[in-house]
């Protein structure tokens, strides 16, 4: 008795099984597993701003997904937004990147390229074969060039195939870090930003970096490439004059050097200055000050954002749990593969600073720094665009 209902059973089973999926043939089947499929991409191909907020969360899985999907690949190619050529009257475009990307490398190498008669480079870490190529090559075109690392990194490869080929180079010979990443062609163009010159910048951690053609901010960066040319280093260093009064094209902008400029007096002022919104991306923030001014703003009705790296809030020092117990809304990066290594702030989207300064003590008074200051809603929209890709952790690490 038990066997036959078991049997009867089994064939109502198999039955079933074929009534349901006998129903569409195997095109059909096919047909309706690529319409999901185009549902899929097509949702994420969606601009993140323009997502009702009732499906943000869905939204942000799908695209995290596909971008996970498209780094496994191993395929050359972005996984979003992560280049942009803004026109600028009176100048040539003003160029920006994010990482991680296949995209930043390329783009510095052009940069380099570009030359026609000089380049001077402050490179904190230099491990881009690409980019040491892109020097020895344009010595070979008769560019002057000149580079200073930091001397923890004086014995990489890159840097001895630039030695090799007679490209002089500079170390700082000290404890303190030359912690600089930028790049001045022709007394003309800059290049500066959170971007070491690494493998792992390129395509592990978060980051940026700017490339803008304007005499004035070529002037003060090549200045200070003077002073490290001749040996004068963090504290020795003299403070660069005219660095509020430059100019990217139309663009007001600028500039300052740590420890020479007090760079972090320069930042609670233009923070002072808020007056809706600032967002902070960090890899390290421990300074106390500029916590203080933070707490400042969320009291006077300034919502404030952070991003910091989720290794270094391990740090007893990190401000991060403070901010959030003032009213701060803090995120800590899901980039696990990677390092959250942005230096950027963005107030009232307007104003960006970016460029290698970590907010902490050491940028401040011992290594050697800068920041960029740029006024221009344009450029201020692409970095918000960033910050809100980091936190939302869209960018498939």
């Amino acid at each position: 008795m038990k066997k036959s209902i078991f049997n009867v059973a089994k064939r109502t089973a198999r039955g079933e099984s074929k009534r349901i999926f006998g129903w569409f043939p195997l095109k059909y089947q096919l047909l309706g597993l690529f319409v999901l499929l185009a549902v899929f991409l097509g949702a994420t191909l969606v601009p993140e701003e323009s997502v009702p907020p009732s499906l943000d969360k869905v939204h942000a899985f799908l695209l995290t997904w596909r971008n996970k999907a498209v780094r496994a690949s191993g395929l050359p190619v972005s996984r979003y937004e992560d280049s942009h050529i803004l026109p600028n009257p009176r100048t040539d475009p003003i160029r920006i990147y994010f990482a991680p990307s296949p995209k930043i490398s390329p783009a510095l190498c052009a940069c380099i390229d570009s030359a026609v008669r000089t380049v001077e480079v402050c490179a904190y870490d230099l491990k881009l074969d690409d980019a040491a190529q892109a020097l020895v090559n344009a010595r070979r075109r008769g560019i002057a060039v000149r580079v200073v690392t930091d001397t923890d990194n004086f014995r990489n490869p890159a840097v001895s195939l630039l030695t090799r080929n007679g490209i002089p180079v500079v170390s700082d010979r000290r404890k303190s870090l030359m912690h600089h990443k930028f790049v001045v062609v022709d007394s003309r163009y800059v290049w500066t930003g959170s971007f070491n010159f690494t493998p792992n910048c390129s395509l592990k951690n978060d980051n940026n970096a700017i490339w803008i053609e304007s005499p004035g901010v070529a002037a003060g960066y090549r200045a200070k490439f003077e002073e490290y040319w001749n040996g004068r280093f963090s504290r020795e260093a003299r403070p660069v004059r005219a660095a509020d009064s430059v100019f990217i094209g139309t663009v007001p902008a600028g500039f300052a050097f740590a420890p020479s400029d007090s760079v972090r007096r320069r930042l609670l002022l233009e923070l002072s200055q808020a007056q809706r919104t600032v967002d902070v991306m960090a890899y390290s923030f421990t300074g106390s000050d500029l916590a203080e001014k933070l707490r400042e703003l969320v009291r006077r009705g300034v919502k404030v954002r952070c991003l910091f790296d989720a290794g270094q809030a391990k740090n007893k020092a990190s401000r991060d749990r403070y901010l959030e117990l003032i009213g701060a809304e803090v995120h800590l990066s899901s980039n696990l593969s990677g390092k959250m290594h942005h230096k950027v702030i963005v107030i009232d989207n307007r104003t960006v600073i970016t460029g290698s300064y970590n907010y902490s003590a050491n940028a401040e008074y011992r290594n050697d720094e800068n920041i960029l200051i740029i006024r221009s809603p344009s450029v201020a929209e692409l970095y918000t665009k960033e910050v809100n890709r980091c936190i939302r952790g869209t960018k498939g690490y």
